[in-house]
């Protein structure tokens, strides 16, 4: 048995092995200096932990900015969907010449993917000779330079850490808030948190994550754009000062007005900033100890509670709810589900909880919904005590104690067609009674034959269909075994499983590419058309995506004798493909583009690579 559960193990882990994981570097051939351009990193695949590339001579300006997408079509009843994770990254660089940018590692599933390498031509910005300007134009320029005198040039950005109350009891939620501050900037974006605050100390809630919405705020003096990038919900564990370490956050923004283009006109740069957000203290009393009740569970905060009964007049065997909906503001979730003390002689469950809250500024706040069942077995009259609830009331600063009624359950008994069963639910609608289903084992003795002898056995040991018995299944057991060694042998290597399924792949790309070609959707079709081409090269010519370039793929195709103008054909349809890319404007013929694509891998296909 375990040698087929190992057997079983290394098919998945092989088929896992198999599987097609595209990671891909796209960026532009040639960008001129001193001008920011982006590089994404793009993976068809949930990752995390990547790791550009060494890139001297380049300056990161801002990144990475992370985004994910996914799409799901049906098409003839059939079900397709994509997803891809996008990395961007944005540089300048100030040198000329060309770079050799190496390939980015990512992590997916606990294994290591490598992308693309790039090859970027950084060329020398050619100044534009400066007309000679006219007295109107003389004069129009003096007055942009005197409105940019005028315009405040000074930028300011900050954090700021904002409590919502610096001084609270054990378990009494206050909320931390991380708000940035900005003044003379334009486009400021999240770039990233680098630092978090462990929160030692403190139960922390996150709150619901929300678009961050900037509003006009007046500190120290000055009218300031803020935004809340980050709130949590705190909930104190023990007494004294508590402090909260600093954080670090990192924003891209753009400052406006800046510079001046040699017509005069203004315009702003982008710039990258690592902001800290101060440590704060908070003043922690513990409860006090006066007058607190022994059934207190911590529980802080202001509640009700409501409670209601099924009935109190049952026959026996039919069950009894007690619901009880506790309803307020505070450390709900920290609330301990009441003991109820049911009377002798009942069948207890457990409490099924209903938790139905949401996250404020001042706790969580809404409906914690408990309901206890318990089946009497016995007539009789019975009395079910109180059942309480203690906790210290924020607002008034004491300790309060919320109370059900006394019940008394008239127990009858049950009718002589009612029998004890067991109750596979909480709800009371929901209540059965189970084990009414069973069928006995016939425990008779079987009737004997015609004649009175006793039955002939179905099978008899020895005969034919008695070794056949133990036969067939073995020989079946054989047959799958070497089936499957087979199998295994011929995939564990993984270049010629890629070989093998490299046209299978490449058509699926072209059948998405067609679907986005159908939706309109352009760049996402040249892109798509540019992945069949390349993935399909990289398998057939056992080259990884990294070291794929358009003179390496050249190279290999007139090694293996291919004629140039395949050759070329194969190089002028990756290249239009980048080129449409990175050139939306331009009139391209998709269909044109994607009968090309698929004529090219056909004749390719045909040369047996």
């Amino acid at each position: 048995m375990s040698k087929r559960v190992a057997f079983i193990l290394l098919l998945l882990c092989q088929a896992w092995i198999c599987r097609a994981v595209d990671f891909r570097a796209v960026g532009p051939s040639q960008v001129p200096q001193n001008q920011p351009f982006q590089i994404q990193y793009i993976i068809d695949e949930k990752a995390k932990d990547i790791q550009p590339p060494s890139m001297p001579g380049f300056e990161l300006l801002a990144g990475p900015f992370t985004s994910t997408s996914s799409s799901f079509s049906f098409i003839n009843g059939k079900r397709t969907s994509t997803y891809q994770q996008t990395y961007t990254y944005t540089y300048m660089v100030s040198k000329p010449g060309t770079y050799n940018l190496g390939s980015a590692t990512i992590n997916v599933g606990g294994r290591k993917y490598r992308s693309n390498g790039l090859k970027i031509s950084v060329v020398r910005e050619e100044p534009m000779p400066e007309p000679q300007p006219s007295s109107a134009r003389t004069e129009e320029r003096q007055e942009r330079a005197s409105r940019q005198q005028e315009r405040p040039q000074e930028t300011s950005i900050f954090i700021r850490t904002v409590l919502s109350k610096s001084h609270v009891h054990e378990q009494e939620p206050l909320t931390l808030s991380y708000k940035l501050y900005f003044i003379g900037a334009d486009n400021v974006q999240m770039a990233g948190v680098t630092k978090m605050p462990d929160f030692t100390g403190f139960l922390k809630q996150e709150s619901d994550a929300e678009q961050p919405q900037a509003h006009l705020e007046n500190y120290n003096g000055r009218q300031y754009n803020v935004a809340t990038i980050y709130k949590v919900q705190l909930y104190p564990q023990h007494s004294g000062e508590i402090q909260i370490t600093p954080a670090q956050f990192e924003v891209v923004y753009t400052i406006p007005g800046a510079r001046q283009d040699p017509f005069g006109q203004l315009y702003g740069y982008q710039a990258h900033k690592t902001l800290k957000a101060p440590a704060v203290t908070v003043s922690v009393e513990s409860l006090p100890q006066e007058n607190r009740p022994k059934q207190f569970s911590g529980g802080v905060g202001h509640f009700t509670m409501t409670p209601s009964i099924s009935a109190t007049d049952l026959s026996a065997n039919d069950p009894v709810t007690l619901r009880l909906d506790i309803t307020g503001n505070g450390n709900m979730k920290l609330l301990k589900t009441p003991e109820v003390n049911w009377p002798e002689g009942f069948d207890v469950y457990d409490p099924k909880v209903n938790n139905s809250y949401q996250n404020t500024d001042s706790g969580m706040t809404g409906t914690k919904s408990i309901e206890y069942l318990a089946i009497p077995r016995e007539p009789g009259e019975y009395t079910l005590p109180p059942v309480t609830l203690s906790y210290y009331d924020s607002e008034t600063g004491s300790y309060r104690t919320l109370s059900t009624p006394s019940y008394t359950l008239h127990i009858k008994r049950a009718g002589k067609s009612a029998e004890a069963g067991q109750v596979s639910d909480y709800s009371q609608e929901d209540i059965r009674q189970l084990a009414t289903d069973i069928r006995y084992i016939h425990t008779d003795e079987l009737e004997p034959a015609a004649d009175g002898s006793a039955r002939e056995p179905a099978v008899r040991t020895g005969s034919a269909a008695w070794w056949a018995c133990y036969l067939v299944p073995l020989l079946i057991a054989i047959l799958v075994l070497v089936f499957m060694r087979k199998y295994i042998r011929e995939n564990a290597d993984i270049t010629r499983v890629r070989y093998r399924k490299a046209n299978k792949v490449a058509r699926k790309r072209l059948r998405s590419a067609k679907q986005l070609m159908e939706a309109g959707r352009t760049a996402a079709f040249y892109e798509e058309i540019e992945r069949a081409a390349v993935s399909y090269l990289s398998d057939r010519l056992t080259i990884p995506t990294a070291e794929l370039t358009k003179e390496t793929i050249g190279e290999q195709l007139r090694n293996r004798s291919i004629a140039e103008p395949l050759v070329q054909e194969t190089l002028n349809v990756l290249g239009e493909a980048e080129f449409a890319r990175y050139a939306p404007s331009a009139q391209q013929d998709m269909q044109a583009m994607y009968n090309r694509t698929e004529d090219l891998i056909n004749q390719l296909e045909n040369q047996k690579l």
